[in-house]
């Protein structure tokens, strides 16, 4: 069980998060500035809050009302920062063996041999770090963090210094070296793709506070906000009035759009925001009952298309499949009925 109840304040920011869970794998969430990286630094005990609690089952690592406040060493908090540093004079077992727990001397050669095989890297204990390529020291950094027994893994985006294909063969690593080192994991991310591979638990953060917490996938299909639905790639948020309902929907017209949105209790006559996914909108033939727009630009993408279209004022993003319509066609934009989502303003938080 990891509880974590936070007040902090850094300058001018000021950091109120609060969230508890059983999982063993939970990710933070959000935009740069967020205040991920500070919840993270609070955790680790490289940053005291103000007030709050921190516990990892029957451990209280932070708690003000009881005066309780491990310093880092005693935490055995395992962290691993975005612009980690090898020791480039020690060969990479060296750098491993660097931070083993006491409990392991006269076994280090033992030790450090078995985590570097768990990463992957059985048999490169006597090479240097300059000798491996980008992934391979990221892979030296987990298992020197792995060295010291931690109570609890704290990783601030550790793979977002390699390309593509490497940063996808070290997720997948990551969550087999999970289910041999059961340890609380905590993870912090900006991209929602990596977040809903690691993550059991997504802590989504913006402003310095928790905005929504919940499974990937019921994070994905229900946003609650109109940042966490850009956040999620429910990119399209518009506002429109509410004409009334239609069995569990809300009908809501926003310029030429009229969508059946769920998600929502809004009275008729009122103002409701909603969010579409760029995949949920389907293009037809202009005319009939759906609205036209007007096909604005063409960007082309690994599986899809995305396609910006204008309805009045509004502009749109659709995504397709197969051949685009060029810019400057007039299309039909059909919402089916349902994909729509209400969500709540979020006026005080911007994405950076």
């Amino acid at each position: 069980m990891l509880e974590v109840a936070l007040v902090a304040r850094r300058g001018s920011f000021n950091l109120n998060v609060a969230f508890a869970t059983s999982h063993q794998r939970v990710v933070l969430f959000g935009p740069s500035g967020a205040g991920k990286t500070m919840t993270l630094r609070c955790l680790a005990g490289l940053l005291e809050p103000e007030r709050g609690r921190i516990a990892v089952g029957e451990t209280v690592l932070y708690d003000d009302r009881r005066r309780v406040n491990l310093p880092p060493w005693r935490r055995r908090a395992g962290l691993m920062l975005q612009s980690f540093t090898l020791l480039p004079h020690l060969s990479v077992g060296g750098n491993v063996a660097y931070g083993l727990a006491p409990i392991w001397r006269g076994r280090e050669r033992v030790r450090v041999e078995t985590l570097l095989a768990a990463v992957g890297l059985g048999g490169y204990a006597d090479r240097r770090p300059g000798q491996l390529s980008g992934g391979q020291r990221q892979r030296v950094a987990l298992a020197q963090v792995l060295a010291s027994d931690p109570r609890l893994l704290l990783l601030d985006e550790p793979f977002s210094a390699v390309d593509a294909p490497v940063r996808e063969r070290l997720r997948r690593d990551l969550l087999g070296l999970l289910d041999a080192f059961p340890v609380p994991l905590v993870f912090v991310t900006h991209d929602f793709g990596e977040a809903y591979l690691l993550a059991e638990v997504i802590v989504i953060l913006a402003g310095g506070r928790v905005i929504q917490t919940g499974a990937p996938a019921e994070v994905a299909a229900e946003p609650r906000t109109a940042l966490v639905a850009q956040l999620v790639g429910a990119s399209n948020v518009l506002t429109g009035e509410v004409l009334g309902r239609s069995g569990d929907a809300v009908v809501v017209e926003a310029g030429p759009l009229r969508v059946r949105a769920v998600g929502g209790a809004s009275s008729n006559g009122r103002r409701a925001t909603f969010c579409l996914r760029p995949t949920d909108i389907r293009l037809t033939a202009p005319g009939g009952a759906h609205a036209v727009a007007r096909v604005t630009r063409v960007l082309p993408r690994n599986v899809t298309t995305s396609i910006l279209l204008a309805l009045g004022d509004t502009v749109i993003e659709a995504a397709v499949q197969g051949p685009a319509p060029p810019a400057g066609t007039e299309v039909g934009v059909e919402i089916p009925p349902g994909v729509a989502r209400i969500v709540a303003d979020d006026d005080a938080v911007t994405i950076e």
